[in-house]
């Protein structure tokens, strides 16, 4: 306790009289003095500062390395991610090519029709507007296939923004819509018209979707025709999160799988590879949300994820 006061108190007055004295020469006077009678305990005090700044700048190294590797793996997640996605969008490329094609054989057609029209004396202009008009619409539809598909294979990190996630739902319907026909899956959805937009990057939740939905298209391969059905529901979850579904009426998914359904490498298909629900709820983890799965009712699965509303 002595040694404890002799250390604060000299030092405390060197302080006080270095601030309340106004001259330079003033404060030199004072230092010397302190410095003949306390060099030791100076001395010690500058050792003591030496000591800080090392830890402070150990501890900034540290921070930055640490941050370098989280950026490394945020990177390396964005490359897996990417990657899944390719291979996502080459299992619903036939029905990509479908939904491009009807819109240019539409314009195509239209195009005919216009030109016969044009030769008529006098040309019904009204028609021919209304032609224009539907050539139009069929350009805009094409344009927006290929503006989405463009964002999923682009490789990117998360980007947060406000999104809707009623559009994803619709977006992604639109995507395997052939698919869906040509397997002779009915799809349905119960979408929420009053959702509140949540804080997330589209391509990337729009990618957990499409997994979510080609899988359960799969999972019917073996039932009935007539007993084919796809559901995309939306809702609010409570206050703060958003829940979207993924129901199908497939082969189901028995209790023991449930645990390991989102693990890497664990998959139920016989040419899967067990990444796109562990990727997807990667995705999900990174929005602040969770994923899971469970048994509905005497046939089929529910998927469903929940993504936290905007700020």
């Amino acid at each position: 306790m002595h040694h404890r006061e002799a250390f604060s108190a000299p030092t405390a007055a060197l302080f006080v009289a270095i601030a309340v004295v106004p001259t330079a020469h003033a404060h030199a006077s004072l230092v010397d003095r302190f410095l003949s009678s306390d060099g030791a305990l100076l001395t010690g005090i500058v050792g003591l500062l030496i000591v800080q700044t090392a830890l402070i700048v150990v501890l900034m190294v540290q921070n930055h390395r640490q941050r370098q590797a989280q950026d490394d793996t945020k990177r390396q997640q964005s490359e897996v991610a990417h990657a899944a996605r390719l291979v996502l969008v080459g299992e619903i490329t036939a029905s990509i090519a479908h939904e491009v094609n009807q819109p240019l054989s539409a314009i195509l057609s239209n195009a005919d029709a216009a030109e016969i029209l044009l030769s008529a004396t006098p040309p019904p202009l009204d028609e021919i507007r209304q032609i224009l008009d539907d050539i139009r619409r069929d350009d805009l539809r094409a344009h927006e296939i290929v503006r989405n598909l463009r964002k999923l294979l682009t490789k990117r990190e998360v980007q947060m923004e406000s999104v809707d996630l009623n559009e994803i739902a619709r977006t992604a319907l639109l995507l395997i819509k052939a698919d869906a026909a040509r397997r002779g899956i009915a799809v349905t959805t119960k979408l929420d018209g009053d959702l509140p937009h949540v804080q997330g990057d589209p391509v990337h939740l729009q990618q957990v979707l499409l997994n979510l939905i080609v899988n359960a298209m799969d999972s019917m391969s073996e039932v009935p025709a007539d007993d084919r059905r796809l559901e995309i529901a939306t809702r609010r979850r409570d206050t703060r999160s958003i829940e979207v579904s993924v129901i199908d009426s497939g082969a189901g998914v028995k209790a023991s799988e449930l645990s390991r359904l989102f693990d890497s490498f664990y998959t139920t298909k016989p040419q899967g590879m067990g990444l796109g629900l562990s990727i997807a709820r990667a995705i999900v983890q990174t929005h602040g949300g969770n994923i899971w799965a469970q048994s509905n009712g005497a046939r089929g699965a529910a998927f469903t994820f929940t993504i936290p509303m905007a700020a």
